[in-house]
């Protein structure tokens, strides 16, 4: 991401990358594409001047809300893909966290989630997510300090989960807002990342390794997983190891 990219508003938690604004005519004069602030109490992107409802970390409201309840969990696809946990192993590594969707809903699902996000700005979102997520659910989270993966501790985990950004097929007017604003925070792993990822996870000897995937993509570092949960945009690709 470029400073010139993201204007930081007042009252933003100190040491994020970017450039100091006073208001969003500031951000605009100055060519941001994005500011972060605060919007409805909760630490928010949006386009300066812009009329889409800024993005920020919610478990509750809206399609999220939805997702998170009881007696939907159990049909998602990813909670599917995760199996049930054996050994007495409930504890899942979520290791490219983002906005915590998933996480939430593998947490819903019963599991002890931990997560990992490396991008200051979505780990700062994520954390006041958390901050304001219902105690019940936050209990099952667990949030590391803004880390790469591959820097986690060694631990016992029934599954590693995979949501490497990948580039929409669509274009740029069709994709989300999610997508296109985190395409400025984030960019995409090369194909040797991508290897790298998916082999420290397998390393890491889980049950486990959960990869989520657009629907036609192709397999992640071309490894084949042992069989996927498939849905109309999106995949789950399961490697069993065990």
């Amino acid at each position: 991401m470029s400073k010139a990219a993201l204007g930081l508003l007042p009252g933003c938690p100190e040491g994020l990358p970017g450039q100091a604004v006073a208001d969003e005519l500031s951000a605009q004069a100055q060519g941001h594409s994005l500011v972060m602030g605060w919007y409805q109490d909760a630490l928010a992107l949006w386009v300066p001047g812009g009329k889409e409802t800024p993005l920020s970390v919610n478990f509750t409201d809206g399609k999220q809300g939805y997702r998170l309840s009881p007696e939907r969990v159990r049909h998602e696809r990813l909670i599917k893909a995760l199996g049930k946990p054996r050994d007495d192993r409930h504890q899942i590594l979520d290791a490219t966290a983002g906005l915590g969707r998933d996480a939430a809903l593998m947490a819903q699902a019963g599991f002890d989630v931990t997560l990992v996000e490396r991008s200051p700005h979505i780990h700062a979102m994520l954390e006041d997510g958390l901050r304001r997520a219902p105690p019940a659910l936050s209990a099952k989270m667990t949030l590391l300090p803004c880390q790469d993966s591959v820097q986690v501790p060694a631990d016992v985990w029934h599954a590693v989960y995979l949501d490497p950004m990948f580039p929409a097929r669509e274009k740029s007017a069709a994709v989300k807002k999610d997508l296109r604003w985190l395409q400025v925070l984030c960019a995409y792993p090369q194909p040797a990342e991508e290897e790298a990822l998916l082999a420290w996870a397998m390393s890491l000897q889980p049950h486990r390794v959960v990869v989520k995937r657009p629907g036609k993509a192709p397999d992640l570092a071309g490894k084949t997983p042992g069989f996927s949960q498939k849905g109309k945009a999106v995949r789950f690709d399961v490697y069993l190891m065990g």
